[in-house]
């Protein structure tokens, strides 16, 4: 075993046992110690690395590289997570689904679909071949492009990863509720895509923490099994970790979904990634790879943005819990314009998304959430948002209407929906003392999804699909009433079971 690789397993090993201390501390003495060598390492099997990504160089090189490449993902987690002694035990991890890309090099794959304003949509796809075009071809027929629009493309580094060109075509006008048929850069497959309805009702599907395993297959294929109109995620994608190559396995993975209804996605601590000991900015592949109308919602920051739907009757905000959110930041002042912007008169509906929730019972990642809720919370209660929904907790809990940690007619009701399938497994433990116990209404350790069916300007339906059965068990149901009526009451409950 070579010097530098003996030196990054105690590197790794130190860098554990120091979580609860400082561990950019440590790292910062250590690394000068074995950045050298072992970049050395990497650096011969890179150059030995064959067009399909295996290693043809020496053995024991190879596995040093790999050895830093657990590091570094070691590292990262360590950055942002926090470990604790205290902490959860998950069950044992579902294998990951790595899906292959077997096509020509300027064949599009990872494709995906977002809105942009009230009537057009962003066709965002990669290619191998860097020098691609940027052109998305679009009518209403098969195989009939009545429609052609260029865009743009760029790379991302990230070590010695280099990405394909990674391509964003916006397209329209479109109509509502209308199919269109459309080719990425003129070659290789056609898709197909529906746009929103113009008027309510809508159908959103709602899923959190998402990575690319065998429980994520089941919940993608139990979305897949009933229509919907859009497809909104609180952060926690591809769970890459600083692997890249998972980005493009993960895009591969959802593009029969994504590629046909928008996908609109905020960001989660596991899309960070960022390495300050070596100089890697946060969110480089997310920000490349999921461009979300920022721009359009007059934010400054693509980790937070709001956008309209069913013709206004429904106001989205995604914001971001990785990014400043105190008082006096670039994210507060733009989220008090937002919401100020918005006539409730004339949009009934009032949702919010973010990561890390606010409210929680379960021993995973409790008071995360606190600090941004501190901050913001007062700005969603006098906004009056219908509901607020958040991941990173990997398990289903839906509250009562809440403020200040009290039950409150005129507050958002709070939804953890962080079960779509990541690779960690779920958070089992709930506590039964937990000083909001008495808020949570239903809480369980499964995976599955969530759809929220707003009906008309005063009623929505919200249903949680387990699936850990063979089909996609409704578990929880509940009927909501707009806050913008002029009837404040609390949610009427239906169908669901006592708390497992």
């Amino acid at each position: 075993m070579c010097a530098a690789f003996r030196v990054a397993v105690a590197l790794t090993r130190v860098l554990y046992h120091a979580a609860a201390g400082s561990v950019l501390g440590v790292a910062r003495v250590l690394f000068a110690a074995a950045n050298e060598r072992c970049l050395r390492c990497v650096n011969q099997a890179a150059l030995g690395r064959s067009v399909t990504g295996t290693f043809c160089g020496d053995l024991l090189v190879g596995a040093m590289a790999h050895s830093w490449r657990v590091l570094m993902q070691g590292l990262t987690s360590l950055m942002f997570l926090c470990a604790r002694a205290d902490e959860y035990v998950r069950p044992p991890p579902s294998p990951l689904v790595l899906t292959a890309h077997d096509k020509p090099a300027a064949h599009p794959q990872q494709v995906h679909i977002s809105t942009v304003g009230s009537n057009n949509m962003r066709i965002s796809w990669v290619t191998d071949d860097r020098k691609a075009p940027s052109v998305v071809e679009y009518g209403k027929s098969r195989g009939n492009y009545t429609v052609s629009t260029t865009g743009d493309h760029a790379t991302y580094r990230y070590f010695f990863y280099k990405s394909g060109a990674i391509h964003h075509v916006t397209i329209g006008p479109l109509a509502p509720s209308t199919t269109y048929h459309y080719r990425c850069g003129k070659a290789g497959d056609e898709f197909t895509l529906k746009t929103p309805p113009a008027s309510l009702p809508i159908e959103l599907v709602v899923i959190g923490d998402l990575g690319q395993t065998g429980w994520t297959a089941s919940t993608l294929s139990h979305i897949g099994g009933a229509d919907y109109d859009m497809l909104l995620l609180p952060g926690d994608l591809s769970y890459a970790d600083t692997q890249q190559p998972l980005w493009d396995s993960f895009g591969r993975l959802v593009q029969p979904l994504a590629s046909a209804r928008p996908w609109m996605v905020t960001e989660g601590n596991h899309e960070v990634e960022a390495l300050p000991v070596v100089g890697f900015a946060p969110f480089v592949a997310y920000n490349a790879r999921w461009r979300m109308p920022h721009e359009e919602s007059g934010s400054a920051s693509n980790l937070y943005y709001s956008f309209d739907m069913a013709g206004g009757a429904a106001h989205v905000v995604m914001l971001g819990s990785y990014t400043e959110f105190e008082q006096g930041s670039e994210q507060y002042a733009w989220l008090e314009r937002d919401l100020a912007g918005v006539d409730r008169r004339k949009t009934p509906w009032l949702l919010v998304l973010l990561h890390a929730p606010w409210y929680n019972t379960n021993q995973a990642h409790q008071g995360e959430g606190e600090a941004m809720r501190a901050a913001m919370e007062t700005l969603l209660y006098e906004a009056r948002v219908d509901v607020v929904f958040s991941g990173h907790v990997h398990a289903y809990e839906r509250f009562t209407r809440i403020y200040d940690n009290e039950a409150d007619s005129r507050g958002p009701m709070f939804i953890t929906i962080g079960d779509g399938g990541n690779r960690e497994g779920l958070a089992l433990k709930f506590l039964k003392d937990h000083k909001s116990a008495h808020l949570s209404m239903f809480r369980e350790a499964s995976f599955g999804h969530g759809r929220l069916r707003i009906v008309n300007e005063t009623s929505a339906v919200w249903t949680w699909h387990r699936n850990d059965d063979e089909y996609a068990t409704v578990r929880d149901e509940v009927w909501l009433e707009s806050l913008a009526t002029p009837k404040l009451s609390m949610a009427t409950t239906g169908r669901h079971d006592e708390e497992l």
